[in-house]
């Protein structure tokens, strides 16, 4: 997320850390879009991030690539037939920023694999948005766009250092460290959803087995659920959001106790997991975004014991375990969305900051005056 000017030898390099206040100077918008399993979301989001027109379309994976990507156009086309307030799109619109779950190749532009989209293999995805938009086009792994979301508009603002989860229909990570997002060789890195918690746990489709996903995902704990409904026939949940309903309701509910141990579980492969992560990268916050944090009371208290037992580093460094301020409800979670546009705001910013230096670099040197020693 760096823009590099090298002139004469020289490296100059901007962090997005250090051009994230500046984004409230830029004039104009951006359109951020977040590709979910079951769902899409689409704004404009503004240089302030205050979102206009939210839209929110069922994603249709069954479907196919081809159809998935033609809705994603589709719902860019839909946002610029109805623009903010006095936006010209062909003069204010900065460029088009998504969110896209899996593992991607940011050199390629290239999906490698992503769980949410089986036939998303080595799939061109940057490339074909780039020709079907004729604004700029920026792509990311959903979670590193959402964790830079965070770092400019929300709760991660003070920190250089933080890991970002995301609780879905998967897991997302990133890795914000040193002041800009990780992306690792390829831009692969901060796949922390596919951390072994359990390893005689059942098969995946990634090849791995006994993920953190299983325990602490919507579609890792569809078999959970399963199991529980036939044990316990009064609880008829079928994902973690209807689970956490009987959950509220306590000791009232008479098969409490099974709910209670599908959160303990849930908290207890994810503190494994976080332990792990903190011990490896000392940051100083983890940061949590997703629909399955609207269950938070039932898993957090689980979860953070289990990584402070687990973690020598965790014990020591003072970690801050956060919730993200980017979501207003479960209906239409604002983070990826934000995070994407951020995309687009931090390259402007990028831009902006090359040409600065080149001008200072092509200025011609002020003339020295000479002065005349007087002796007295």
């Amino acid at each position: 997320m760096t823009e590099t000017t090298k002139k004469n030898n020289l490296t100059f390099q901007k962090s997005a850390s250090e051009l994230a206040p500046k984004i409230g100077s830029l004039t104009g918008w951006a359109i951020g879009v977040d590709l979910g399993g079951d769902n899409t979301r689409g704004a404009w989001v503004s240089t302030k991030g205050q979102l206009f027109d939210p839209i929110k379309w069922e994603t249709k994976v069954s479907e196919g690539k081809e159809k998935v990507l033609g809705r994603l156009v589709s719902l860019v086309d839909e946002l610029l037939k109805n623009p903010p307030p006095g936006c010209d799109p062909a003069k204010d619109l900065l460029g088009v920023g998504f969110g896209i779950p899996g593992i991607l190749h940011l050199k390629k532009g290239l999906v490698i694999q992503s769980p949410q989209f089986p036939d998303w293999k080595r799939f061109a995805v940057y490339e074909k948005l780039r020709k079907k938009i004729k604004f700029p086009v920026f792509i990311d792994n959903d979670a590193n766009a959402a964790a830079l979301g965070e770092k400019v508009f929300g709760a991660c603002k003070p920190y250089d250092n933080f890991v970002y989860v995301t609780l879905g229909t998967g897991i997302g990570g990133a890795l914000f460290l040193n002041g800009d997002l990780y992306h690792g060789s390829m831009g692969m890195a901060g796949e922390i959803g596919h951390i072994t918690v359990d390893p005689q746990g059942a098969p995946e489709t990634t090849g791995n087995r006994g993920s953190v996903e299983l325990f602490a995902s919507s579609s890792g704990m569809v078999q959970i659920l399963s199991d529980l409904r036939d044990r316990c026939p009064q609880i008829t949940a079928k994902n973690p959001e209807e689970l956490y309903e009987f959950w509220k309701k306590g000791n009232k509910f008479s098969d409490f106790e099974a709910v209670e141990k599908v959160f303990d579980d849930m908290g207890n492969a994810l503190g494994i997991m976080l332990a792990n992560v903190v011990n490896t990268l000392d940051p100083q916050a983890i940061c949590f975004a997703g629909g399955l944090t609207n269950a938070w009371k039932a898993f957090s208290r689980k979860m953070i014991q289990i990584t402070m037992e687990r973690s020598y580093v965790a014990r020591h460094n003072k970690l801050r375990i956060l919730s993200t301020t980017l979501m207003k409800n479960s209906n239409f979670i604002e983070a990826g969305v934000v995070g994407a546009a951020s995309l687009v705001f931090i390259d402007a910013l990028q831009k902006q900051a090359a040409i600065e230096i080149k001008q200072i670099i092509k200025a011609p040197a002020t003339p020295l005056k000479a002065v005349a020693a007087i002796a007295v």
